[in-house]
């Protein structure tokens, strides 16, 4: 009788699945189909190719500069404190002004920022650590103000039965162009000069800077309510989380991952060369893997939240990436690396679509800028302390030690969405009407 009762509940719930996968696969068609996805998903390809590529070689020619290893560490860290200081007014600048204006400021900045470093580059004759360092400065600027903003003009500007394939055909986006620039920078690192990576960069930039101006866009009326001084917006923003003490803590346990990964770009390049004795190949390989597992996310827990629910797959993609990052210091050798990278691919991306599904169903959108930005605030508050450690660490005792400590991170924020997962859901009103989104 139980074995019949088992084959019953199999021969149910694979139509359901087929018709569960049918649906989805469908969604993503639809959202292709949307000429405002269409073109802010291309926008996001060419820019990841590019400053992908410049991201890999920055790091990896500072780190074997005189001193790079402590240089890297503590730039990264002074530039984490710098943006955590300028972020009352970059919530105040997202929640007030047109989304696609700053989008569109953005990439201009980066296109300037890229030329200032060439020409420094051609006035001095040769690449200098302080050249890397001011690339790495600008890059850390602009992004501190696009993440945020193309956030909130994707609430924006579609609807909310398009986020869950929204937020994976991002992923999925976000690591293929990943994945081209990690092989590509494995080839050009140690070929190619600099200033023609960051040429190409420009390239790339002002490629998306054309296709996103074709971006139809009209801006959310509820901006206009958003006066004050920053300090103001951004208490509102704050007031808004301690009203949802558990959904806050669902969103910050979730973007821990992330943080791992972020003190992880410090740590891997050191870990390749002094730990594993390998050379770029190994590292731009192993951004490959990683993309290749964080594209695989983008592709299956879209489906997968939708069949177990969007805590349960929070807690198998955190999980996993802590998992995963635990196993480099336990057996340091290459494949095991580039088995841990797909593996921790899978879990942050995974738990990244989640979470900004999560996001974008509960976060109004007059509020997105600055709730996002508290985030990214703590984000970077705690990557400027954890870098400062493993910067120690690996100074100390080797770059082992380091992935402990990004195994803790990813451990706590595993307990932190187990511990509340029973949020209460707070459903907004879409901004983008079916009419606009078609």
């Amino acid at each position: 009788m139980q074995a019949n009762g088992v084959w019953l509940l199999r021969t149910r719930s694979m139509p359901d699945l087929q018709r569960f996968m049918l649906r989805a696969s469908q969604k993503a068609v639809n959202l292709w189909c949307d000429s405002k996805a269409r073109l802010i998903l291309t926008a996001n390809f060419l820019i990841v190719v590019g400053s992908g590529i410049t991201w890999i070689a920055v790091p990896w020619l500072l780190i074997h500069e005189s001193n790079g290893n402590a240089i890297y560490g503590l730039s990264s860290s002074a530039l984490t404190l710098l943006v955590f200081v300028l972020l009352p007014v970059l919530g105040k600048a997202i929640d007030r002004n047109s989304r696609k204006k700053l989008v569109l400021v953005y990439y201009l900045f980066a296109i300037t920022a890229n030329l200032v470093v060439v020409s420094m580059i051609m006035l001095q004759g040769r690449v200098e650590a302080w050249h890397l360092v001011v690339a790495m400065s600008f890059g850390s600027l602009g992004v501190s103000l696009y993440y945020p903003a193309q956030f909130a003009l994707n609430q924006e500007v579609l609807t909310k039965d398009q986020y869950r394939a929204l937020s994976g055909a991002l992923e999925v986006q976000w690591q293929t162009g990943a994945m081209v620039a990690g092989a590509a920078a494995s080839f050009l690192i140690t070929r190619v000069p600099l200033i023609a990576i960051l040429l190409f960069d420009c390239c790339t930039f002002l490629a998306a800077f054309i296709v996103m101006s074709f971006v139809p866009y009209s801006r959310n009326p509820k901006l206009d309510a958003n006066t004050g001084s920053a300090s103001k917006l951004t208490i509102e923003g704050l007031v808004y989380l301690k009203r949802r003490p558990r959904l806050s803590l669902v969103l910050f346990g979730s973007l821990l991952p992330f943080l791992g990964v972020m003190v992880c770009i410090y740590l891997m390049p050191v870990f390749v060369s002094e730990t594993l004795r390998a050379g770029p190949e190994i590292y731009g390989f192993g951004e490959v893997c990683y993309s290749l597992g964080a594209v695989l996310a983008g592709l299956t827990v879209p489906a997968l939240s939708g069949r177990i629910g969007l805590v349960r797959t929070l807690l198998l993609t955190v999980g996993c990436y802590t998992v995963a990052v635990m196993v480099n210091p336990l057996v340091a050798a290459i494949p095991v690396l580039l088995t841990s990278l797909v593996l921790q691919g899978w879990g942050n991306a995974g738990s990244r679509v989640a979470r900004s599904t999560v996001a974008l169903e509960t976060v109004p959108n007059e509020l997105m800028g600055r709730v996002n930005l508290f985030y990214s605030a703590m984000e970077r508050l705690l990557r400027s302390i954890f870098l400062a450690v493993v910067t120690q660490q690996v100074a100390n005792s080797g770059a082992r030690s380091g992935y402990w400590t990004i195994s803790a991170i990813g451990l706590s924020g595993w307990i932190m969405v187990l511990f509340c997962r029973r949020f209460r859901r707070h459903p907004v009103i879409e901004v983008a009407s079916s009419e606009r989104a078609a």
